[in-house]
């Protein structure tokens, strides 16, 4: 696979991972009861496990790590926080936490786009 199609793959899983955070969040909101299916629970592991994989790959080929590239440890410890706080919101229904999940992933979003720390703030 070359460069351009791994990052699309990887773009579009973060797209994919975050579009069935917010479709889980709002279904176990109104019906809490579905939080307990497994075809709801199993399919965010396997996406964010290929979304990981090919972020590393994507780091291999760019040749570009964490801790070496303030952008990448941005994104890195954002996804932490991001993973922590979507966590409280999905088991929770913690509507502050759900807030707080779709700031965090917004500025991971902007850190990827600007390749900078300050995510969407470098625009400035």
């Amino acid at each position: 696979m070359d460069y351009t199609a791994i990052k699309a793959s990887h773009m579009g899983l973060a797209y994919l991972s975050f579009i069935l955070f917010n479709l889980r969040f709002w279904l176990f909101y109104w019906r809490p009861s579905l939080a307990q299916k497994l075809w709801l629970r199993i399919p965010p592991h396997l996406i964010d496990s290929a979304l990981l994989v090919f972020a590393i790959w994507l780091c291999f080929i760019i040749d570009q790590y964490p801790l070496q590239q303030h952008w990448l440890t941005a994104k890195v410890i954002g996804l932490i926080a991001y993973i922590g706080i979507a966590t409280v919101a999905i088991k929770r229904q913690r509507m502050v936490a759900y807030a707080l999940a779709v700031l965090v992933f917004a500025y991971i979003f902007g850190a990827a786009k600007m390749h900078s720390a300050l995510s969407w703030l470098a625009l400035l």
